[in-house]
């Protein structure tokens, strides 16, 4: 895993996705499951979005590849009381039966993916007419390839896609009626984010933590991120 994904483990950043917890809850507003609805929170990290959907009602299911990440999120399914169980699994091969849920969340988590393997687990997991909603980065004018580079490699991307790109790679997946909800102009949100810090942090993640700032003010032109919608 690279060091900015170990970083928000050990700093226990909840929300990390642009527009946070709020962008969430009005991208759910917005697709008026019906009550009950079965839900998988791909990428949950420490379970902000998964116990928000278990305490509106909804049945969750949450996974995430970092072990201290699923330990974050379980201890708060503990503390608020919710039947929800982190699992450790890789989008790539969900360990979930074909048509199981009626909505997949993914957010800051397809670029870290292989990308056409993870898009094949996700529509095998839908059952048919529901929906992936994601929220992820988005190249919206070229990098050099020296700074490409270096961005990838930082995040621990396996892709940066454009716009269109998304489009594509979505379509090729078998995914339709593919809306975009939100283009932003910025990666990161400006209102505070909750965190759930570990008790013993290593020294370099907080370098983590500033280059991270720093390659996003570098490339605030180039860099954004999309929250899209698409249907099985």
């Amino acid at each position: 895993m690279s060091d900015y994904v170990e970083m928000l483990a050990y700093f226990g950043v909840s929300g990390a996705h642009p527009g946070g917890i709020e962008l969430t809850k009005t991208m759910i507003e917005h697709i008026k499951l019906p009550p009950h609805a079965r839900i998988l929170d791909a990428g949950c990290g420490t379970g902000q979005t998964a116990a928000y959907l278990g305490n509106i009602g909804y049945q969750v299911e949450a996974i995430d590849t970092h072990p201290l990440m699923i330990e974050k999120a379980n201890l708060r399914f503990k503390r608020e009381e919710l039947p929800i169980r982190a699992l450790e699994a890789s989008i790539e091969q969900l360990p979930f039966p074909d048509q199981a849920f009626s909505l997949l969340i993914s957010e800051s988590v397809l670029s870290f993916t292989k990308l056409p393997d993870a898009l094949a687990e996700i529509k095998r997991v839908l059952a048919p007419g529901s929906q992936l909603i994601a929220n992820e980065a988005v190249l919206k004018a070229p990098l050099t390839p020296e700074e490409l580079a270096a961005v990838r490699n930082f995040y621990g991307f396996h892709s940066l896609l454009s716009l269109e790109e998304w489009k594509e790679q979505l379509t090729a997946a078998g995914f339709r009626d593919i809306q975009i909800l939100s283009f932003d102009e910025h990666m990161v949100q400006e209102e505070p984010t909750e965190m759930e810090l570990s008790e013993h942090i290593p020294p370099s993640l907080y370098e983590t933590l500033q280059t991270h700032y720093d390659l996003i003010q570098a490339h605030r032109k180039q860099l954004s991120h999309i929250l899209f919608e698409c249907t099985v």
